[in-house]
């Protein structure tokens, strides 16, 4: 136990110094961005970080014997809450920028606020709670309905980001980080869950570690993937024909092009091969052999080149634009993705292919 002990104080130690550094590096930069989004990311990280820094600092110096052991302890559990609902901001803000008004703000710490107004009033009437079995005898009493009310309502949160209207020409991320980060903050939930209903000496470890890893990787997307527009325009496309070899096949390629020119697809970063497919009203593999007959090449490079040729039409419309935003403005919703295909295709750097067209 004495080891496990340290073992947990240690790796709280690890998130105070993880989250503190991530939260440092996320404000510094948030300029960079139009929208919230670090601004929101660095105070989870920071709140994370500040309570890690109370767990070890209140735990320092003690053994094992002389730390209290409850579940569901109260405040701690309101205070997780709160940081739950934290850390669902940051996706908002990349999700949607301007649905996180002050109005829709409140409403989202409402429960958080109602709860430590209700938690007020058994300042001194706490039922001690050892164990899970506990926790089952005492159920039915309000104060204890009350924690578990903290604990479970955090799990709602976590889906928040399924249900909010997606467009990706307002998204700078695409379905895919949507789901990571809803898949990893109920993770995170779940173990956070267990922990305060059986304190669990292996989730004292396994929590920090995971908080640390969530916010790592969080801010590794941020800072170095995710491509978010200096401004909200969007600019067109060039429109290539190629002709076909047979009716039916020119038929379809007809039909792809359509798509692209006209309705630009391409622009949407999360289209699949299916999705084209259902589109044009085919099969996969059908469409993808017309492509390949068309370009000599598959579906997804037949989407990246004409991403790229997206960015470059914008760049000789407006030789200064920012290269971020004209890649993201074509559908690209990862940096070095979208760094590799333009550098595959026009041979050139963005900023080498903007000073070579001036």
């Amino acid at each position: 136990m004495e080891l496990l002990f340290s073992m947990s104080l240690a790796a709280t130690a690890v998130e105070m110094a993880s989250c503190l550094i991530c939260a440092r590096n996320l404000w510094r930069l948030q300029r960079e961005t139009y929208d919230r989004s670090r601004r929101m990311l660095a105070m989870g990280a920071l709140f994370s970080g500040l309570l890690a820094l109370a767990v070890v600092l209140g735990n320092l110096g003690m053994s094992v014997r002389e730390v209290s052991y409850f579940v569901l302890q109260p405040w701690i559990g309101l205070l997780y809450m709160g940081l739950n609902i934290v850390m669902v901001l940051y996706p908002i803000s990349v999700i949607r920028p301007d649905w996180l008004t002050p109005k829709r703000f409140l409403i989202l710490f409402l429960p958080t606020l109602v709860l430590a107004i209700v938690y007020l009033f058994y300042t001194s009437q706490w039922t001690l709670l050892h164990n899970a079995e506990d926790v089952w005898e005492h159920v039915w009493e309000p104060n204890v309905i009350a924690r578990l009310l903290a604990l479970f309502l955090m799990f709602p949160y976590c889906f928040i980001l399924f249900l909010l209207p997606y467009n990706y020409h307002h998204s700078s991320a695409d379905k895919g980080w949507i789901w990571n980060y809803s898949l990893g903050l109920l993770s995170i939930c779940v173990v956070h869950t267990a922990l305060m209903l059986t304190n669990n000496s292996i989730l004292l470890i396994v929590l920090p570690i995971m908080v640390s890893t969530f916010y790592f990787f969080s801010t590794e997307y941020e800072l170095r993937e995710r491509l978010r527009p200096a401004t909200e325009t969007a600019d067109g496309l060039e429109r290539p024909s190629v002709s076909s070899s047979t009716p039916l096949e020119q038929d379809l390629w007809a039909r792809i092009c359509r798509l692209m020119d006209q309705e630009e697809v391409w622009k949407d970063p999360d289209l699949t091969l299916y999705d084209m497919s259902r589109l044009c009203a085919t099969n996969s593999t059908y469409l993808n052999r017309v492509i390949q007959i068309e370009t000599g090449h598959g579906f997804k490079e037949l989407i990246n080149a004409k991403r790229v040729a997206g960015v470059v039409a914008q760049i000789e419309q407006n030789p200064d634009i920012d290269v971020q935003s004209a890649f993201f403005n074509a559908g690209f919703r990862s940096r070095t993705t979208a760094w590799r295909n333009f550098k595959d295709i026009t041979g050139k750097s963005p900023a080498e292919y903007k000073q070579a067209f001036k």
